[in-house]
């Protein structure tokens, strides 16, 4: 939720970048679990003055939310805990000096594939 919730934050400060917002997997996971849709948790986000105030709005937005959402936390590592270190070490968290320059060539090739899937997938607000 965090993430989620700093990428509707960075968007509206217009400092989002290259991360995705209405186009992650993940986050449909999320929102499809929470009964909210991107247009919806994104008026929570603006609404909330942090991120206990999202949580507790989700959890009055839709009742059961936050069960679901809690044990949806605990089984996402299991089930995909390549894919979220692959975005800690994309986002610079824990990765080895010797993946700089790898990552800064895979960086500059994800932009426009970022932008690809911005056209593609619009954020639906």
């Amino acid at each position: 939720m965090r993430r989620l919730a700093a990428k509707v934050r960075a968007h509206d400060a217009g400092t989002l970048g290259s991360y995705l917002l209405g186009q992650s997997p993940v986050d449909d996971e999320f929102l499809k679990l929470s009964g909210l849709s991107y247009a919806g948790f994104i008026a929570i986000v603006r609404a909330s003055a942090d991120d206990a105030a999202v949580v507790t709005a989700i959890g009055e937005a839709s009742p059961g939310a936050l069960e679901r959402l809690r044990l949806w936390s605990l089984e996402m590592p299991v089930r995909r805990g390549i894919f979220l270190r692959l975005l800690d070490l994309d986002d610079g968290y824990d990765r080895p000096a010797w993946l700089n320059g790898p990552a800064a060539i895979i960086s500059a090739l994800y932009t426009p594939l970022i932008a690809v899937a911005r056209r593609v997938r619009p954020l639906k607000t």
